[in-house]
């Protein structure tokens, strides 16, 4: 009976400590409340704000647009600030994106200032098809609240510059219109980002500037910050950006924050004030407040550093070392494995092979098992325990197997090796990622050593390991990335990893269990995938996406109904499947920058049309100057313009260049979409060689779809819902020039 009660509580031990890690990921802070003290940031207050902000959609634009202008303008003149708009054509460095954006500003002076000034930034746009209350009404209400506080404080030796940027979902055009034209930004000496990627969780620090040791350091003033150095080091090759990726050409300290649970309603009509979770609106403003006292404090400009390695563990808080002494502590680790492996040779290579049998089926497994799901089984807890569990039983299987030309420790010497050749790599090659195994290998190699006490040597590497992977890869794989593709693969793989490492301890619960419990395991993450499969559906919390385009050529009679976008779900295909069949013409694939469309053919409905009227046509230095004036009807959100033909050498924008240099990808045609066209259109200027020409598009974007004869929309049903540009009208012409 005994040896079953000690079983079992290694088990709920260990269970415990993946419970904590993933907590510590997922769960946000407790709202605090409207009656609290005014210096303390209180997310109840700045729910106020969301609700205001939040009401409905309010892209480039539209009057919902101006309504959320004028009511940031007006709470930051009730607090005594003065703010200003800076009006601008801005042109985006990294997306081919332009507009009239309408950036809000206003600068809380400070009692010592120097010049230089602490930038606050969230964007108060939204996309088209939802009210946006956590992307990024949240981070506009935290700034707003955040500036309260600050005014009911004692005042601060630097300025503090709020920024509620225009057109950040259409391409950061405001960020970039106030690095390149504003005079404040001169005077930035560090900068917070705030946004969001979901609608509940933990904000995260995810993002940092160059030389991030000092900033990480300052991070600590925190206390509750969600942070780690691998974060940073990964989003940097990753294709996506936020308003950062614009004032990142300053080259300044910098952090970014997001909360990203809940996902599936992010960029969607379900992204509203019912689903803001306001404990993540609590979690960015407390960090918020907190990191503008410390910078608003300390000297400015900060102190030149390089980059650091930073992670946070509960009760301790945030640990920050310099990157210098990411591989100095790998080697360390070498020492450590290669004393064992002197004194332990018997069986090490079985051990090093099972180890990578492991990993390799295991993600197989997760490849395999992953193309399963889609939809919200993509973000499910169930099918990601399957997953684990799966790839758990296939490393107790290997492990069995390998037990018959080895000796248990050897397998477990044979496991550190592996997990040493990582560290060393990834200490070597990505600095600011070796932390994750570097340190569960010194703990479980100092643990193998140990003479006596090796089972608090162990336990003291199962707290380690689980407490600084598990969140880590819960919130990666399920809440960032989805249980499928890499999410899937990287789960299994880590799960493979953390079992190998910790295997004496899973020694103990499985007993004499045949295959060390493989089968059993098996068999629970089998019931796991039914259970998920019954269980598991689109619903209101958890809904599918569409988007319904009407799209109609000026030049013709033709009109077609469709979507941009795949259409997965059955609601879209009933609406686009029915009707007049036909092939999709040319002309639909140049409605977007993408160039996709799924439709069928319906009878056109007029609507006012977007024009270019040429103005002045040139020949200077052997190259032909077009420029013309375009115009897009009155509503218009988005007008797309592309110029096809004759190569454009180069390009300006109400006489702004086009600076391609920083550009995510390269298209074969030229394709600019301006958004928030003026009443008194755009000039754009093109440069095409001499003797060449071009056909130019224009397709104007516009709320909603008309009453088209012979088609009825059914209601969407409460598991589908509008996302990104919402239901819209597109008008396209083309002209040649």
């Amino acid at each position: 009976m005994k040896p079953m009660l000690k079983r079992i509580g290694v088990a709920v031990s260990l269970l415990i400590l993946c419970a904590i890690s993933i907590l510590r990921v997922t769960r946000p802070p407790r709202a605090v409340s409207a009656t609290a003290p005014d210096t303390a940031f209180s997310a109840e207050r700045a729910m106020r704000h969301v609700e205001q902000i939040a009401q409905r959609p309010h892209p480039m634009g539209t009057p919902d647009h101006d309504r959320v202008r004028d009511y940031i303008v007006g709470q930051l003149s009730a607090l005594g600030l003065h703010p200003q708009i800076q009006q601008a054509t801005a042109i985006g460095t990294r997306y081919r994106q332009a507009g009239h954006v309408q950036n809000i500003l206003a600068r809380f002076p400070g009692s010592a200032p120097n010049g230089k000034a602490v930038l606050v930034m969230a964007h108060y746009d939204g996309v088209e098809a939802g009210p946006a209350a956590s992307d990024d009404g949240a981070g506009s209400a935290a700034l707003l609240e955040t500036l309260r506080a600050l005014r009911a404080g004692k005042p601060l030796a630097h300025d503090v510059i709020a920024l509620f940027t225009d057109g950040e979902e259409a391409g950061l055009l405001g960020a970039a219109a106030f690095v390149r034209e504003h005079p404040w930004a001169k005077d930035v000496a560090v900068v917070l980002n705030f946004e969001a990627r979901g609608t509940s969780g933990r904000s995260f620090m995810f993002e940092t500037g160059p030389g991030n040791l000092d900033a990480a350091r300052a991070l600590r003033s925190a206390r509750d910050a969600t942070a780690g150095s691998v974060y940073a080091t990964i989003y940097r090759t990753l294709p996506n950006d936020t308003d950062l990726s614009e004032v990142a050409v300053l080259g300044l300290p910098a952090l970014n924050f997001a909360f990203a649970d809940g996902v599936e309603r992010y960029h969607t009509s379900h992204d509203d004030i019912a689903h803001l979770n306001p404990g993540s609106l609590q979690h960015h403003g407390s960090q918020m407040l907190a990191l503008v006292r410390t910078f608003g404090t300390d000297p400015l400009p900060r102190p030149r550093t390089g980059d650091g390695v930073f992670f946070d563990l509960p009760i301790i808080g945030l640990i920050v070392y310099p990157v210098g002494l990411e591989l100095p502590l790998a080697i360390v680790a070498l020492v450590l494995v290669g004393t064992l492996v002197a004194r332990d040779r018997t069986g090490v290579g079985a051990g090093v092979l099972a180890t990578l049998v492991a990993l390799v089926v295991s993600g197989g497994v997760g490849l395999v098992v992953g193309k399963l799901f889609d939809g919200p089984a993509l973000w499910s807890g169930l099918n990601a325990t399957a997953l684990v569990l799966l790839a758990i039983s296939v490393t107790a299987a290997c492990y069995a197997v390998a037990k018959r030309w080895s000796t248990p420790r050897g397998l477990q010497v044979g496991a550190l090796i592996v997990w040493l050749v990582l560290a060393l790599l990834l200490s070597a090659r990505t600095p600011g990622v070796g932390y994750l195994f570097t340190w569960p290998l010194l703990f479980a190699a100092g643990a193998a050593l140990l003479p006596r006490g090796r089972v608090v040597g162990e336990w003291a590497a199962a707290i380690v390991t689980l407490l600084l992977l598990v969140g880590f890869i819960y919130g990666v794989s399920v809440v960032m990335l989805g249980v499928a593709g890499t999410g899937a693969i990287a789960l299994c793989v880590v799960a493979s990893l953390v079992t190998l490492l910790l295997a004496p301890l899973l020694e103990l619960i499985a007993g004499n269990a045949r295959w060390l419990g493989a089968p059993w395991l098996a068999g629970m993450g089998v019931v796991c995938l039914v259970i998920a499969a019954l269980t598991v559906h689109p619903s209101a919390d958890h809904p599918l996406r569409s988007a319904m385009v009407y799209a109609e050529n000026a030049d013709s009679s033709d009109a077609w109904l469709g979507t941009l976008s795949s259409a997965k779900d059955a609601w879209t295909r009933g609406v686009i499947g029915s009707g007049t069949p036909g092939p999709t013409p040319t002309w639909t694939t140049r409605l977007s920058e993408a160039g996709r469309f799924t439709g069928r053919k319906v009878q056109r409905v007029p609507l006012a049309a977007p024009s270019a009227v040429l103005v002045r046509d040139t020949l200077i230095n052997g190259a032909r100057g077009v420029v013309f004036r375009v115009s897009a009807p009155v509503g218009t959100t988005a007008l797309v313009m592309r110029a096809r033909g004759a190569k454009v050498l180069a390009s300006s924008i109400d006489g702004r260049v086009v600076d391609t240099t920083r550009y995510r990808y390269r298209v074969r045609d030229w394709v600019m979409e301006y958004w928030a066209v003026p009443d008194t259109g755009a000039i754009v200027s093109l440069s095409i060689p001499a003797g060449g020409h071009i056909d130019f598009d224009l397709a104007a974007r516009l709320p909603g779809i008309p009453a088209v004869p012979g088609v009825t929309i059914p209601p969407r049903p409460p598991y589908v819902v509008p996302s990104q540009t919402g239901d819209v009208s597109i008008v396209y012409r083309q002209w040649r020039f």
